[in-house]
C-alpha cells in the first residue's frame, strides 16, 4: 500500500497540512465573530442621563427604606406608650420625661452635623477628564504596555473649603463601550469578550463612593493640591467589588478643580476573561484605573 497520494505527496503531509487550514479556519471564524460582535463603539445613553438613572434608582431606594421606618415607628410608638398607661403604673411621667430628652436629643444631634461652611457642588467636565486603564501583555512576541481610554466620563464633587473631610462624591460613570486603545481589534474584543460592553446593562463603568479619609490637609486652598482616599463599590460587568482609589484634587480657581485618582486590581476580580487569540499572549493580572478630571462649579 503506497503511503502517497495520486500527485506524490506523502499522506502524513496531506494530514498535518489539513490540521492547519482547520486550525487556521477555526481561528479566523473566532476573530471574525469577535470583530462582529463587538459592535461600533456607539453609546446609548450619555453620561449625563447614565447618572440620572442611577440616582433616580437610589433615590427610590431610600424613599422605600424610610417610609417603612414611618410606618413601623407610627405603629410601634404610639402602642408602646398606650400598653404604657395601660398599665397604670404610673409611667406617664416617665414618658414625659423621656420625650424631653429624646427631642433634646435630636436637636443637639441635628446642630452637631450642621456644617459650619456650605459645600460647593463641583461637576466633572467630560471634555476634560479622562478614564484609562493600562495593562502590560505580549503583542506578536513583543512586550507591549496597553493604555483604552475615553473622555465619555461623568459625576460630581461636594467640596467643602473649610472642612475637606466633610467633602463627599457621588456617583462616577464611565462608558466602557467607548474605550479605545491604539488596536481597532483590540477596541472590539474589550466590548466583546473581556468587558462586555456591547451589551447595554454592562455599558457603563459605576463607581459608588462610600467613605473619604486620610486627608493631606485641614482645609483647601487656592493652588494647593490635597491627596485623599477613597473607598467605594466598583462594578464593571455587572460585577462589584469594593476598592480604595488615591485620589488627589486640586482647586484653581472658586470655580474649578483638577485631580486624579488611581487604583491597582485584578482583572479577575471582577470576572474578567482575556480571550485566546492568536499574537497575544501573557496578559498581566493587574491593571491599573485612573481618572484624570476637571470639575467646575455652577
Amino acid at each position: 500500500m503506497s503511503n502517497t497520494d495520486r500527485s506524490g505527496v506523502p499522506y502524513y503531509l496531506v494530514l498535518i497540512l489539513l490540521l492547519i487550514a482547520l486550525a487556521g479556519g477555526a481561528a479566523a471564524g473566532i476573530l471574525g465573530y469577535i470583530w462582529w460582535s463587538g459592535g461600533s463603539g456607539e453609546p446609548s445613553l450619555t453620561v449625563e442621563d447614565a447618572l440620572a438613572t442611577l440616582e433616580a434608582s437610589e433615590d427610590n431606594m431610600a424613599e422605600a427604606v424610610g417610609t417603612a421606618m414611618v410606618e413601623v415607628a407610627a405603629t410601634v410608638i404610639p402602642n408602646a406608650i398606650a400598653e404604657a398607661f395601660a398599665q397604670d403604673n404610673g409611667l406617664g411621667a416617665v414618658v414625659d420625661d423621656v420625650t424631653t430628652m429624646v427631642e433634646e436629643g435630636v436637636a443637639a444631634v441635628v446642630e452637631s452635623f450642621r456644617p459650619a461652611s456650605e459645600p460647593v457642588e463641583f461637576k466633572i467636565v467630560a471634555a476634560e477628564s479622562r478614564a484609562s486603564f493600562t495593562l502590560d501583555e505580549d503583542l506578536r512576541g513583543v512586550r507591549t504596555t496597553v493604555i483604552g481610554s475615553t473622555s465619555e466620563v461623568g459625576g460630581s464633587i461636594m467640596v467643602d473649603l473649610a472642612n475637606p473631610s466633610a467633602s463627599s462624591i457621588g456617583a462616577i460613570v464611565i462608558n466602557a463601550r467607548t474605550l479605545e486603545t491604539d488596536n481597532s481589534f483590540r477596541n472590539r474584543a474589550l466590548r466583546s469578550q473581556i468587558l462586555r460592553s456591547a451589551q447595554d446593562e454592562y455599558e457603563f463603568i459605576t463607581f459608588e463612593p462610600r467613605a473619604l479619609g486620610n486627608w493631606s490637609a485641614q482645609t483647601i486652598a487656592l493652588g494647593e493640591s490635597v491627596s485623599f482616599d477613597v473607598t467605594g463599590d466598583l462594578t464593571v460587568a455587572g460585577v462589584t467589588r469594593s476598592v480604595t482609589f488615591a485620589a488627589s484634587v486640586e482647586l484653581e480657581s472658586e470655580t474649578r478643580i483638577s485631580g486624579s485618582a488611581t487604583v491597582n486590581l485584578l482583572h479577575g476580580d471582577f470576572g474578567l476573561v482575556i480571550p485566546d487569540v492568536p499574537s497575544v499572549a501573557n496578559v498581566t493580572e493587574d491593571v491599573d484605573l485612573t481618572l484624570e478630571f476637571v470639575a467646575r462649579a455652577g
